[in-house]
């Protein structure tokens, strides 16, 4: 195997116990026309993003294929991510909607109330008949649900390795003698180490801990502290059944201490409130920070760009941070939006999009969708599977509308070594043990969507300014008294904890 091979390792769907009926014919079954009737190919209208250099080409052979396969003609608009929001504002205020319809925000306002109004179909009564795409995660269904009804397919993601941990230089900690970090007190002694102890070798005192973004209305990638320190993922935690507000946890307060001392010794990027992602990945490649918070896929891609001048260069994701509640993993929602098909679909019509979808879900459908064909753009070795040169030809997930079932998929990358992809896959396997999900995904608050991000910007405002000493501890303690005190505040925890329980009982 070549270093430009690409390495892709596929399961059969471990952790999604029994959608690929554990691999089974049952995984490959096509009813593309209920009736019985195949000979007439379905038409599907389909208004999708992509995020390749180009749209796909409709006229490429595996699309096909898969036309051939599900007996469809497939219309398909293709719209820059870029474009894609506001692409689906202007397609759902104008009434005249795709059959198959992508919707990256589930939960925004807009979608709330015209899947209240029946604009949508609910295919919660269908599930039960398309058994691929049905045993998805159950995290996948319940966090694109709208008041416990499913009206649209999830567009699936694996639930490990999708959501930020901290990175760090391994071949740093190497060339330190350390170990990596297992809890915070660890975790600072390595970004000092990286800071103070001349890491890179090069005679000079040049580098820094840790690298960060932060949003204007949250902690960005530096909420790992406070997610260690409270014990949950995200603003939200489960007490006894309630959500708390984890503004008024002591875990966020002493996050803020954290953070602040290492501010002040130098540790922390001094200009992490204005950096951008790409910034702070430049800052891991030119040997000027240690550490920073991504998924694990992109740890071969930054990898692989050091190693040209650097072959002892080596990004390591953490698997977990120990905390006061044990052991912090965060795990995704196992959805990137949802599939809606619009009421005006007739219902046998509906069934036939339905199948076809299913058929994505399917082992078949997906291996086809994101790697090709067999013999042509990949060969199966060891239980991998390899890219060959034709694959190149492709410079983004060959057919986007099926996603990769890979419990794995986030932990390989193209051009991605072996022994570096099988490390990847058991950092996975160790934070699927402890990984949490955030509780309060598709969660509504009224209130919430009129003021709240207000209320966040103020809070991150303050955030910022306690860390570089521009404001001190108390100002937090007089801060959290106040909106203890907010009755809209407090209405809006009031409204999510009231939407919490529908959810729970449905």
């Amino acid at each position: 195997m070549t270093k430009k091979s690409n390495v892709i390792m596929f399961t059969c769907m471990i952790g999604m116990a029994g959608v690929l009926g554990a691999c089974s014919k049952s995984g490959t079954e096509v009813h593309t026309s209920p009736s019985g009737d195949n000979t007439t190919p379905v038409e599907i209208s389909i208004m999708s993003d992509f995020y390749s250099p180009e749209p796909p080409n409709d006229q490429d052979p595996i699309r096909q294929e898969i036309e051939k396969k599900t007996n469809t003609k497939l219309n398909i608009t293709w719209v820059s991510p870029n474009n894609y929001g506001d692409k689906t504002n202007v397609t759902l205020a104008s009434g005249d909607l795709p059959e198959l319809m992508l919707i990256r925000e589930p939960f925004q306002p807009q979608i709330r109330k015209m899947a209240d109004q029946g604009a949508f179909w609910d295919l919660t009564p269908y599930l039960k008949d398309y058994k691929n795409f049905s045993a998805f995660p159950a995290e996948s269904w319940t966090n694109t649900s709208i008041n416990g009804k499913n009206y649209g397919i999830p567009f699936a993601r694996p639930l490990f390795g999708t959501e930020g941990m901290p990175i760090l230089r391994k071949d740093w900690l190497d060339q330190l003698g350390l170990q990596p970090p297992k809890n915070l007190d660890e975790m600072y002694a390595v970004m000092k180490a990286f800071t103070e102890n001349d890491p890179d070798g090069n005679g000079k005192k040049d580098t820094i801990g840790l690298t960060a973004t932060v949003a204007t209305n949250n902690m960005g990638s530096l909420s790992w502290v406070e997610n260690v320190l409270n014990g949950s993922y995200g603003k939200w935690k489960e007490k006894e059944g309630q959500l708390m507000d984890t503004t008024f946890e002591k875990g966020t307060r002493d996050a803020l201490l954290w953070l602040t001392k290492a501010y002040k010794e130098g540790l922390l990027a001094s200009d992490f409130p204005t950096l951008k992602n790409s910034q702070v990945r430049e800052s891991m490649t030119t040997n000027k920070a240690g550490i920073f918070t991504d998924a694990i896929k992109p740890t071969w891609l930054l990898t692989g760009q050091m190693r040209s001048a650097n072959p002892k260069a080596d990004l390591l994701a953490l698997s977990y941070l120990e905390g006061p509640y044990g052991k912090f993993a965060p795990k995704g929602s196992g959805a990137f939006g949802f599939w809606v098909i619009p009421k005006s679909v007739k219902e046998d019509k509906l069934k036939k999009i339905l199948a076809f979808m299913d058929y994505g879900a399917s082992l078949e459908g997906s291996v086809m969708a994101n790697y090709g064909f067999k013999g042509e753009h990949y060969n199966e070795q060891d239980g991998m599977y390899l890219f060959t040169e034709k694959a190149k030809e492709y410079t983004g997930v060959i057919f986007p509308i099926f996603q990769s079932l890979d419990k794995y998929a986030f932990a390989y990358q193209t051009g991605i070594p072996a022994d570096f992809l099988k490390r990847n896959m058991s950092i996975i396997d160790e934070l699927a043990k402890v990984a949490i999900g955030d509780r309060t995904v598709g969660l509504t608050s009224e209130t919430y969507n009129k003021v709240g991000l207000d209320y966040d910007k103020r809070t991150q405002d303050l955030k910022v300014k306690v860390i570089f000493g521009r404001e001190p501890i108390e100002a937090w303690d007089a801060y959290t008294a106040g909106l203890k005190a907010d009755a809209q505040y407090q209405k809006i925890s009031n409204e999510f904890n009231d939407d919490y329980k529908k959810r729970q009982t449905k």
